[in-house]
């Protein structure tokens, strides 16, 4: 089961266990929160345990009645999953996936967030917030904090203001980076470049440029829908969208441009070029 539908999966049917994994610490800590809030848990009936104990101690305590009644419930946290369980003893769980949700759901959040701190953002900032997070609502909720908190006289907030406070995540960085390149942009170019030289290995760099000049070159190339084009290269939808869309700006021939990339690659692991060198290149072939 997706996150974005266990508020309502619960209103009908509450299970016995539920495991939640994936990488938002925010929606597993949300989820935690409605699944004991629908099983009707008061919070000292909460027994809550880390990988460091057995199945047998956890079984044991948590078969132990509580001194304030009611119902109880047990949460395990591991590195790969969270457990709650409220039956003691179950040996099914129900999986909850907590991995990033989609744009337009995280956009939708945002914005909520937003208007109940009594601020408002338009449709394209808040998906602009979200994106610049990789969807990962922890970080956005992270960043909408730090924006109501500094901007907390006003009452709208631009695009502009959003994206001169935010902390925008590696990944987002070097698709600006590379939409600014297919722009001519060099002035932005530079500014993202030299943001990224602080705490980013140059290959790091050259390795996701060569993942954009790759999505760029089917993107353009494919006859294959969007959804197809981007489970074969497992991305999002949405980047094989916008690489579509900005791949307008091009102005030589994008085969060439992944050829250039892919023999700056070789050249690099066989030590006839630095990775450093191999950026500037690179990018230099898609201005």
């Amino acid at each position: 089961m997706q996150f974005a539908n266990l508020r309502n999966t619960l209103k009908t049917e509450i299970k016995p266990a539920y495991v939640l994994t994936g990488s938002d610490i925010f929606l597993v800590n949300k989820a935690i929160e409605l699944i004991l809030a629908a099983a009707k848990i008061n919070p000292l009936n909460v027994i809550r345990f880390d990988e460091s104990h057995d199945a047998n101690e956890i079984n044991a305590l948590s078969r132990n009645e509580s001194m304030f009644g009611g119902p109880t419930a047990t949460i395990v946290r591991s590195l790969t999953d969270t457990r709650i369980i409220l039956q003691p003893g179950t040996k099914v769980f129900e999986p909850v996936d907590c991995n990033p949700m989609t744009s337009d759901l995280v956009t939708k959040l945002a914005i909520n967030q937003f208007s109940q701190s009594g601020k408002t953002v338009n449709q394209d900032s808040a998906a602009y917030l979200a994106a610049s997070q990789n969807n990962d609502y922890a970080r956005v909720n992270n960043e909408i904090i730090k924006l109501i908190s500094y901007y907390n006289d006003k009452k709208e907030l631009s695009l502009t203001d959003i994206e001169s406070l935010i902390t925008k995540t590696e990944e987002f960085q070097i698709y600006e980076l590379g939409n600014a390149l297919l722009k001519k942009d060099t002035i932005k170019a530079k500014i993202i470049c030299n943001a990224l030289s602080k705490g980013t290995d140059d290959y790091a760099i050259f390795a996701n440029l060569l993942s954009l000049t790759r999505r760029l070159f089917y993107a353009l190339c494919s006859p294959a829908s969007d959804s197809e084009l981007a489970s074969f290269l497992k991305v999002h939808p949405y980047a094989v969208t916008a690489s579509r869309r900005d791949g307008k700006h091009l102005r030589v021939d994008i085969m060439d441009i992944y050829r250039n990339a892919l023999d700056l690659e070789y050249q690099i692991k066989t030590g006839r070029i630095s990775a450093e060198h191999a950026l500037v290149l690179l990018q230099g072939s898609l201005l």
